[in-house]
């Protein structure tokens, strides 16, 4: 430059901030990523209604289990009861998308590493690094809206308490005495709820508020001055959701076990549906976690996203926004998830039965005095 000036250093805020940069923060996804990891949701038999991005209809059927009452002291040849399965059928599936759409002549302003070409997909292609960043922002607010649906649908699909008789949230108060450890309140009470509401397996626990505080306190709990290790009771896995807090409850959470709850995930781009199709390129490919540098859970490496990536050959004006927009020639890429939740139905037990009205699934408000929290509130309301 004239006058003997250096010229301006251009670097990257992921260079700079490095994992606090914006773009490289996972959305905070505890729910989801439940639903894969402790709920296996991956090989989940009733994802077997997608064959290849083709559409089957799919019904569970299920039995209840008998009740005490039809058992009898009589010997004779009466008929108790005469079984029979009840059915649910998978719903019509969700749909969450984005896009943006990248111009070549802005990517010809970039450096020459913006247009370095990288592989992405199952089949897989080749994208530019400047579309591929875009991609991993967009496929990360798609989750997230993913993740807040779902938890908007689990908010009225929990289950029925058997200590109470009721599906609204018990309140556990947490706190205790120095010199003793309630065992009719807080955490004991809890684990006395799943001998009662006999689940079975490891369950899962998703919230915050204060529970989140009360998972992270374990770690430097011992013993108090009744000489009880509390850091031995065996917790469940706990899963930290923000999103729970305003849909939920304030300070609620959710006890999940096993197989209670799935998910649902459908992908329009494989097999034949897949590839090159005229001035698009259709594919699917698994959020890649690991790209991230902050917030990262590898059970949400499980969440695979349908990717449209569709040429604009030809300027023109095209609707962005609703928004009558002229655009040059470049990329216009779509990223979508269809999905469905399965919570196990309140009808698997029948009336009589000490599980009725149950399907292995808790919520609880958190307390560490008294309980002040809020209710159920919806974010697409």
């Amino acid at each position: 430059m004239a006058l003997g000036f250096c010229p301006a250093l251009l670097t990257n805020i992921d260079a700079v901030a490095e994992s606090d940069s914006p773009t490289k923060k996972l959305h905070v996804a505890g729910f989801l990523a439940a639903l894969f990891c402790c709920q296996n949701s991956a090989v989940n038999p009733i994802n077997q209604g997608v064959d290849g991005a083709h559409l089957r209809p799919l019904t569970v059927k299920y039995r209840q289990r008998p009740t005490v009452s039809q058992v009898q002291t009589q010997d004779d040849c009466d008929i108790n009861r005469i079984p029979a399965y009840a059915e649910w059928t998978a719903p019509s599936v969700a749909h969450m998308q984005s896009s943006f759409f990248l111009d070549d002549n802005t990517i010809q302003h970039y450096c020459r590493d913006a247009s370095i070409l990288r592989p992405i997909g199952v089949p897989p292609t080749q994208v530019m690094q400047e579309v591929y960043g875009l991609v991993l922002e967009t496929a990360n607010v798609v989750m997230k809206a993913i993740n807040q649906a779902l938890v908007t649908q689990m908010a009225t699909a929990f289950g029925a308490n058997t200590t109470t008789g009721s599906t609204f949230g018990k309140v556990l108060n947490i706190s205790s005495a120095a010199n003793q450890y309630n065992l009719s309140n807080g955490i004991i009470d809890m684990m006395r709820d799943f001998q009662e509401n006999e689940l079975c397996g490891d369950p899962c626990i998703i919230g915050g508020g204060l529970f989140a505080a009360y998972n992270m306190a374990q770690a430097a709990t011992c013993c108090n001055q009744a000489g009880m290790d509390i850091s031995k009771i065996g917790v469940p896995r706990f899963f930290f959701d923000k999103d729970t807090q305003s849909i939920w409850g304030q300070n609620s959470i959710g006890v999940l076990a096993p197989g209670s709850v799935k998910f649902i995930g459908r992908n329009k781009y494989q097999g034949a549906f897949a590839g090159q199709r005229g001035n698009s390129f259709f594919t699917t490919f698994a959020l890649p976690v690991n790209e991230f540098g902050c917030n990262l859970d590898d059970c949400l490496g499980q969440l695979v996203f349908d990717l449209q990536l569709r040429y604009i050959d030809c300027p023109g004006t095209y609707t962005v926004n609703d928004v009558n927009t002229p655009l040059q020639r470049g990329w216009e890429v779509i990223i979508s998830k269809e999905f469905a939740l399965w919570v196990q139905p309140t009808n698997a037990y029948a009336y009589g039965d000490p599980l009725y009205n149950t399907n292995g699934t808790l919520k609880y408000f958190v307390s560490n005095t008294g309980y002040t929290g809020g209710s159920y509130t919806s974010p697409y309301s």
